[in-house]
């Protein structure tokens, strides 16, 4: 399906994107540039199987985050002269913060889902789907003004929303 040009024009102007999703989460600078060097390589060999894919950016984003986390967990990335209680010690300690991100974002979706119906859209488009507001003007017909409107009502229900329950379950 890709020859090295189109692949090039393809995923190359999507570094910078990739390069900043591999930084927040290694906060290392020559981690992340490996990272993303690592997606492009294994983007290439499976350059003929790419074709069944529709949203290629999400793809290659969600690839970069599993490969930064397969490095996180690394036993090489971590201090070579961690003791083995230490590690464990580590590893116990992203179990729970594993957990407590997956009630919050279960917590975010029930938030989201309560959100009337364009606000949701919007939301949705922006955040999940990782769109940018030109984008989200070409699906949804609306003016960039009204968009930025519709995205910041929302944001600021869910965090709100967020912000009451988290209140109330840490009386």
């Amino acid at each position: 399906m890709f020859d090295a040009q189109t692949f090039k024009d393809t995923f190359l102007p999507w570094h910078g994107h990739l390069y900043r999703t591999a930084y927040r989460l290694l906060n290392c600078q020559a981690d992340a540039e490996d990272t993303v060097q690592d997606v492009f390589v294994k983007l290439w060999n499976m350059r003929e199987n790419l074709s069944g894919i529709k949203n290629l950016q999400a793809y290659a984003t969600t690839m970069t985050r599993n490969l930064c986390l397969d490095r996180m967990r690394s036993s090489v990335y971590r201090n070579s002269d961690n003791s083995a209680a230490e590690s464990l010690r580590y590893e116990w300690i992203d179990a729970v913060e594993q957990i407590d991100q997956q009630d919050e974002l279960k917590m975010v979706l029930v938030l989201v889902d309560q959100l009337p119906q364009k606000q949701r859209e919007i939301f949705r488009m922006r955040h999940f789907n990782e769109l940018s507001l030109e984008e989200i003007r070409q699906l949804t017909g609306l003016s960039p003004v009204n968009i930025r409107v519709q995205l910041s009502r929302a944001q600021k229900k869910v965090k709100e929303q967020y912000e009451r329950i988290n209140c109330h379950g840490n009386r």
